[in-house]
């Protein structure tokens, strides 16, 4: 070890311990210049003034951990077996909005190499589509480890085509027997099989739609109808009722806003009265561990689970009792939930309405429809001939039903999902809206159909969004245009625009989630800020970048560069994008600016390879260091990031970044970066 470098390694570990001033490491900082190597006891510093270094410590209150790469992300690759050619995704669990952190296709054995925020999620979901419709769902936990690896087998479970019941053999009885046929004249029929969805779609709906609990109350969307795209299907999932009547679910539909007189309803089928529709069940579920094929029936009787040992309800139904097809919330709670359930498949029916007419979904009980609903039907100008049915209805649709609580269903998305759920109460009840619940999905087009009336609310702001951007209490008709053009109505993001020669791509071009890296600009003295420059990069499914300029809080002038696979490229000069000083007061003055977008191979990861994109001023290298435990000079957080504003230090805006500097694996400061003291960082708004 050179002579300089021993000294200064001393001069740190009296820091450590008390035993030095700075003033006295100031005084030397012009001989040890330059010198960054250190002893094992010792902190690894960036190169720079080591008032810098030692200015840092002081602000975290310590040492920095020997693991700190000043990345918030965890690395992870997983070794994905399928049955033949499939697109793997992997996105996040329990969440209502999906964030895809990979996708790929695999044919047979493939690695898939993605990072995630840090703490982000506890579990993430693997997904297998095959080219049939088929698709394949894993869960996986989490730990803490900054590197992680699995091995995941999402070899096909079994095919979508109808399966015969593994829990009743041959049913005969009147109410779970196959006089329920679909192909009968009274019902639209059903003749697609069923759609596989994840396990924990019963843990998505238990959270959405939980039993006993107005879904006003639980901040859902009550009121709403929808806009045809075209086909797409309706799989039946889950429900949680007493209800022994017969009650048929079905679709509605008509042309002209608030105009019912060309209203069209389609019974699809019975619901409740019966487990078994032409002798399939309507729900399927598989339990983790089983093998392929081996599949159990499901019904919607909230008391059917007299044969699971947590149960405590004995169905008063005589003909379900002891054959070992339980209610879908009783097996959910059985087995364990997310851990326990492997999977769950409905039986589909395909929905087509012409493009462009509202649409919505209703139960019909037996009995009579009461004066009130005839009178709200008739004043609406619904076609008598419903009305004459004289049953009762609940409708997705407020404005069909009657009441002081009209809302008799809900409309929610979980991990990437749409539900739907409806009550079965057409006077009165619980309006829990989980009595019959199905999910969507997409057809052909590749699209599910709109949500109108009132909207998509943002939960967040109680503010109602249309696709178009604008905020709205009730959408605009360009909102019905975007609609039917195929856009998601529960993604409120921007569909990454395929570059050139990937409109023909087999796998759609998607963004992966942001990441904004934040400079010191020279290391010698430093305010912490981490505002000196800002650029947000963001990958794509098609192994590319984009780059954008976010803020430029510094005075002097740098260049950008990214060091890529083809070598060094530069970017361009840092007050090309943004003047100087900008974006870093009380909010965004300047919109970020768009550098361009740069290769990101498979493999490349912002946790290991932010360092790419670096910084060059005034001959210095600035970049996330590529040394664990260096006090920083540039830092990657995830996400659209709120920096620091001018002259306000790292820990004054996020005051848990000291914990986790210190001890990057702490569970509560691997949060700090979404914990900011609103004041201290920029606004967004």
């Amino acid at each position: 070890m050179a002579e300089g470098t021993l000294i200064f390694s001393k001069m740190i570990c009296m820091i450590n311990t008390g035993k030095i001033g700075r003033f006295g490491l100031v005084a030397m900082s012009v001989a040890l210049t330059g010198c960054s190597s250190v002893d094992d006891d010792a902190d690894v510093v960036s190169d720079g003034d080591y008032e810098y270094v030692v200015d840092f410590m002081e602000m975290i209150g310590g040492k920095v951990d020997k693991n700190q790469t000043w990345v918030t992300g965890t690395a992870i690759s997983a070794t994905v077996k399928t049955s033949g050619e499939a697109v793997v995704s992997v996105y996040t669990l329990g969440k209502e909005t999906r964030t895809l952190y990979a996708r790929k296709k695999v044919d047979g054995k493939g690695v898939l190499v993605f990072d995630i925020p840090q703490n982000s999620d506890e579990m993430i979901a693997f997904e297998a589509e095959y080219g049939d419709g088929e698709r394949v769902y894993r869960k996986m936990d989490l730990s803490t480890a900054l590197n992680q690896f699995m091995a995941v087998d999402m070899s096909r479970s079994a095919t979508r085509a109808m399966a015969e019941s593994n829990s009743v053999k041959n049913p005969n009885s009147a109410l779970i027997g196959t006089s329920n046929s679909s192909t009968e004249g009274r019902y639209a029929g059903h003749n697609f099989g069923y759609t596989s969805f994840p396990g924990w779609v019963w843990d998505d709906l238990a959270k959405a739609v939980p039993e006993s609990t107005d879904a006003k109350n639980n901040k859902m969307i009550t009121n709403y109808e929808l806009i045809s795209t075209g086909p797409f299907y309706l799989s039946l999932l889950y429900g949680c009722t007493g209800t022994y009547a017969s009650t048929i679910l079905g679709y509605y539909y008509y042309k002209e806003k608030g105009v019912y007189s060309d209203m069209v309803m389609v019974d699809l089928m019975d619901v409740l009265i019966h487990d078994y529709v032409d002798g399939y069940a309507k729900v399927q579920y598989q339990l983790a561990g089983e093998s392929a094929g081996t599949w159990h029936d499901a019904n919607f009787d909230y008391r059917d689970g007299d044969g699971l040992v947590k149960n405590k309800f004995t169905t008063g139904q005589e003909k379900r009792q002891g054959d070992n097809a339980y209610n879908t919330l009783l097996v959910n709670q059985e087995y364990g939930g997310v851990d326990g359930i492997q999977a769950v498949r409905g039986m589909t029916f395909q929905i087509n309405v012409p493009v462009g007419y509202r649409l919505g979904f209703y139960l019909k009980r037996d009995g009579s429809m009461s004066d009130a609903q005839k009178k709200q039907l008739t004043k609406i100008g619904v076609p008598q001939k419903y009305i004459d049915v004289n049953r009762p209805f609940c409708f997705s649709g407020s404005a069909l039903n009657i009441g002081e609580k009209p809302w008799k269903s809900v409309i929610r998305k979980y991990d990437g999902y749409t539900f739907m759920g409806l009550d079965d109460n057409a006077g009165g009840g619980d309006n829990d809206c989980n009595d019959v619940t199905f999910g969507l999905t997409a057809g052909n087009g590749g699209s599910l159909p709109g949500v109108l009336l009132p909207g998509v609310q943002d939960l967040d702001n109680n503010k109602y969004y249309n696709n178009d951007g604008t905020v709205t209490d009730e959408p605009k008709e360009v909102y019905v245009q975007n609609v039917v053009a195929g856009r998601d109505p529960f993604d409120y993001g921007t569909p990454s625009t395929p570059g050139e020669g990937e409109e023909s791509a087999d796998v759609p071009v998607q963004d992966l989630p942001a990441w904004t890296i934040a400079y010191e600009d020279k290391g010698v003295k430093g305010d912490f800020d981490f505002n000196d420059f800002v650029i947000k990069v963001v990958p794509n499914t098609a192994n590319k970048a984009k780059v954008y300029a976010c803020a430029n809080g510094g005075t002097l002038d740098a260049e950008l560069y990214y060091a890529g696979p083809e070598g060094d490229v530069k970017l361009g000069r840092m007050h090309e994008y943004l003047p100087a000083r900008s974006n870093v007061g009380d909010k965004i003055d300047f919109k970020p600016v768009l550098i361009g977008e740069v290769e990101w191979p498979e493999g490349y990861l912002m946790t290991k390879d932010a360092y790419r994109f670096y910084i060059l001023l005034e001959g210095k290298k600035i970049a996330v260091s590529q040394t664990p435990g260096s006090v920083p000079q540039a830092i990657c957080v995830a996400g659209e990031w709120r920096w620091p504003k001018e002259h306000v230090n790292l820990s004054t805006a996020y005051s848990l970044v000291g914990e986790w500097a210190k001890n990057i694996f702490t569970s509560e400061g691997r949060e700090w970066y979404m914990h900011p003291a609103k004041s201290s960082v920029v606004s967004f708004e």
